[in-house]
């Protein structure tokens, strides 16, 4: 039988803005949810004057807000902090609060640099580029004194060549990508690399690239299909066709009709943009 959640406090018309993860909450539930499943960004928020402000003046939980404050004058651990805020809905059981205690304790045995990589692979799960560019920048500048391992590091620069991707595009990324399977031999890094370099219309250093890893045959038409798949996709996508139908527009001189379908087109880009941030 279905466990029944009654909601604590209110929904409030405010979200609490987690800005280093673009995400918008707006009730204690959400707030415990979000926890619960991204244990390694709870130390970018939870000892935030924001957070019992909120509790207090927006979900109409005082109590709450007021073991938060507690906690941040003795300066508690993370695991405190998690305790005060489950207990601020029925949403998870005393068997699911304690595992993820227990998930908490071992993140925070880990070494410094994986905990830094965790967080920042959760950035780049929300599409915060930037901030997890500026995390994986910050571990290779210091991967020799945070003993990071060659592999790791590997991974790492993959992660960072596909900020760069989303930022500045192809050619930027293809570099990075370059030093990633030189460290990781991954193949995923060898095929991000070439299929960079072939956005990029780096033909030579394609071609040069193909020879110097021995690509195999199957990988290159592997490469030709996933390419070939995606230029159909956006070709065909409805956004695609409104970019051509707005070029034509401005082609024929309908300048009125063109703004119009800039604005929505534009429009519609925002309102998208709140729902994947939300």
């Amino acid at each position: 039988m279905a466990r029944v959640i009654v909601c604590s406090g209110k929904r409030s018309r405010v979200p609490l803005r987690l800005h280093s993860v673009s995400k918008c909450l707006y009730s204690a539930e959400e707030i415990c949810y979000y926890l619960y499943h991204h244990m390694t960004t709870a130390e970018d928020y939870v000892r935030e004057d924001a957070l019992p402000e909120y509790f207090e003046k927006e979900l109409n939980l005082p109590e709450i807000a007021t073991r938060l404050r507690v906690l941040k004058a003795s300066e508690a651990g993370l695991k405190e902090y998690a305790t005060v805020l489950f207990d601020a809905t029925a949403m998870y059981t005393e068997e699911e609060v304690e595992e993820y205690l227990q998930g908490l304790e071992r993140l925070q045995e880990l070494k410094f640099w994986q905990k830094q990589k965790a967080k920042a692979d959760v950035y780049l799960e929300h599409r915060n580029y930037r901030e997890a560019m500026a995390v994986y920048e910050r571990l290779l500048r210091e991967r020799k004194e945070n003993g990071m391992p060659e592999v790791a590091a590997g991974n790492v620069y993959h992660n960072l060549a596909i900020c760069e991707l989303h930022i500045t595009g192809a050619g930027s990324a293809a570099g990075h990508f370059a030093e990633a399977y030189e460290k990781n031999r991954s193949q995923d890094s060898l095929r991000s690399y070439l299929i960079a370099l072939r956005l990029a219309q780096k033909n030579n250093e394609y071609l040069s690239a193909l020879d110097r890893y021995e690509v195999t045959e199957y990988m290159r038409t592997e490469m030709d299909a996933m390419l070939f798949e995606s230029m159909v996709e956006a070709g065909e996508s409805p956004e695609y066709q409104e970019l051509l139908q707005m070029k034509k527009l401005l082609a024929d001189g309908q300048l009125g009709e063109y703004r119009q379908a800039t604005k929505a087109l534009l429009t519609e880009f925002k309102k998208q943009y709140r729902l994947d941030n939300m």
